[in-house]
């Protein structure tokens, strides 16, 4: 992997003397993980969500761990999936802090996102205590608006794996790619503006509005519109396969399926779903892509092999990084509603505040931050 800096001035893009053609040529082109084999899978593709799934159905059915005094698996698993929500899904939000504070660059480009957006969350924090009934509205915009955020993640992963095993999709095809996605997007959040019974009454204790029921044709409409775009995205594929002899990586495929099935699950597997998938797929692929970025923009030399790249995304200064994200995350998640709690407040509602006030930034820097578009995000993530 190259970093830009690097890249810029060549003086680590030649391979050493002695080496084979081979090993030159494998050296040319971008490395086709964001970390390596392993790690990618359970960390970015789904795997982890995945292998949790299928031990959770294995050991207790198909209902979310519970019962934990008599059931050794249903422990285990819950505590697997609260500390993932703590490791990876808490402090994802953070990483997106250490990037907009991160080089000079960065911090110039995005000076809105670090100040005045950031300032914009402390009247919504006041008005969150001061009139609690607003935090129920605060999460429920967080609800509505969270499995966009998922499905945009998941589609840029997708195309980084894509762009960097050669598959390349024109304008046209990449649309299509797109709104096969966020049909399915509109698709879920219509049904949950649409039927009470899917939009929760309570998160965590905190109550909940319900701004439905939508007229029930429009529920009909997003299915017709994601069954319509679901044949164009396999038409897609079949053609991509019969006339350019091209199949999509599977890591991209995974990750399609992963998100597909957060939102497309229903009942008891929803829950199992949206157990596992915001630790060990959403919160850990994003920690696993700007790692990757940290550690390329401040210099790996192209030509690393997978186990020196994971020595290097697993050591320091990867490991702390990772250090940082994860405890600036248990002072959100965890420090301010105690503390809050501790001079009188209910602790389950300054806890959602937080997760909305923390998310609305991040929801809005995120789409600004991580661009392909963009000549220098697009040549640390391909490298």
């Amino acid at each position: 992997m190259v970093s830009s800096s690097i890249a810029s001035s060549g003086a680590l893009g030649q391979p050493e003397g002695g080496q084979s053609d081979a090993v030159q040529a494998a050296h040319s082109g971008p490395y086709p993980w964001i970390i390596s084999p392993i790690f990618d899978f359970f960390f970015v593709f789904g795997g982890g969500a995945i292998a949790l799934l299928v031990l959770n159905y294995l050991y207790l059915g198909w209902r979310v761990p519970d019962g934990v005094m008599t059931s050794p698996a249903a422990w285990w698993l819950l505590t697997v999936g609260f500390l993932s929500q703590h490791i990876f899904a808490d402090s994802h939000n953070s990483a997106t802090y250490l990037r907009i504070w991160g080089s000079d660059e960065d911090r110039a480009r995005f000076k809105f996102h670090r100040t005045w957006l950031a300032y914009s969350t402390i009247p919504m924090f006041i008005m969150g205590l001061t009139l609690p009934g607003l935090v129920g509205a605060f999460v429920y915009i967080y609800l509505i608006t969270v499995y966009w955020h998922y499905v945009a993640q998941a589609f840029g992963i997708a195309l980084i794996y894509c762009y960097k095993r050669g598959y390349m999709l024109n304008n046209i095809e990449k649309e299509i790619f797109r709104w096969f996605l966020f049909s399915i997007v509109g698709y879920t959040t219509i049904r949950f503006l649409t039927y009470r019974d899917l939009s929760p009454r309570n998160w965590f204790g905190v109550d909940l509005p319900f701004w439905g029921p939508l007229p029930e044709v429009l529920f009909f409409i997003a299915r017709f519109a994601c069954v319509g775009m679901t044949i164009a995205f396999v038409v897609l594929l079949a053609r991509k396969y019969f006339k350019e002899n091209k199949l999509m990586p599977w890591p991209s495929l995974m990750i399609v399926a992963t998100v597909a099935g957060l939102g497309l699950s229903q009942e008891a597997a929803n829950s199992m779903f949206w157990f596992y998938v915001p630790g060990f797929f959403h919160g850990s692929q994003y920690l696993a892509v700007c790692m990757a970025y940290y550690i390329k923009e401040r210099g790996m030399p192209q030509g690393m092999d997978t186990w020196n790249i994971t020595k290097s995304a697993l050591g320091s200064p990867g490991m702390k990084y990772l250090g940082l994200v994860v405890l600036s995350g248990c002072f959100f998640y965890i420090g301010i509603p105690h503390f809050f709690n501790q001079i009188g407040f209910d602790r389950a509602l300054v806890a959602g505040l937080v997760l909305a006030c923390v998310n609305y930034h991040h929801f809005v820097t995120d789409a600004a931050i991580w661009r392909l578009r963009d000549p220098r995000c697009r040549k640390i993530l391909l490298a």
